[in-house]
C-alpha cells in the first residue's frame, strides 16, 4: 500500500512538473524568443538560413516559429532575411561593390534570385541602382 500511495505521488509530482515546465517555456518564449531570433538573423543572415534550420536551432517547431513570429514583427521569417539582405546589399552597392558581389556576400545563393528580389522591391535593378549611385556621388 505503501509503495502504491509513494507512486502515486511521484506520477502526480511529474505531472505537477512538466505543466510547470510548459508553462515557463511558453512565458520564455513569448517574451525573449522573438528578439533572440531577430538577433541570430542579423547576425546570420548572409548565411544559408532559412525557417528550419533557425527553427532546429532554437529547438521549437517552424511552424510555432512562423506564427510567433508573423504576430510579433509583423511579416513572415523569410519576408525579414529577403529585406535584411536586400538593405545590406543595397548599402554595398552604394559604397561601389559590383551587384553579384554584394549578392554573394548577402546571403543570396545566386545572382538571378538577388536580382528578382531587388527589383521587386525596389522597382530597379541592381546594375541600375549602381549606376545611379555612383552618378550622384560624382
Amino acid at each position: 500500500a505503501a509503495e502504491a500511495i509513494l507512486t502515486r505521488f511521484l506520477v502526480e509530482l511529474n505531472r505537477l512538473t512538466l505543466s510547470i515546465d510548459k508553462k515557463i517555456e511558453t512565458d520564455k518564449s513569448s517574451s525573449t524568443l522573438i528578439p533572440e531570433i531577430l538577433t541570430y538573423i542579423n547576425q546570420h543572415y548572409c548565411e544559408k538560413i532559412s525557417l528550419s534550420s533557425i527553427a532546429d536551432e532554437f529547438f521549437i517547431s517552424k511552424y510555432y516559429l512562423s506564427h510567433a513570429f508573423t504576430d510579433v514583427v509583423g511579416i513572415s521569417v523569410n519576408r525579414y532575411i529577403t529585406l535584411k539582405r536586400l538593405i545590406n546589399a543595397k548599402q554595398m552597392l552604394s559604397s561601389g561593390i559590383k551587384p553579384t558581389t554584394a549578392a554573394l556576400h548577402c546571403g543570396f545563393s545566386d545572382y538571378a534570385g538577388f536580382y528578382r528580389a531587388f527589383t521587386a522591391e525596389y522597382g530597379i535593378t541592381p546594375k541600375q541602382f549602381a549606376l545611379a549611385t555612383s552618378e550622384a556621388d560624382a
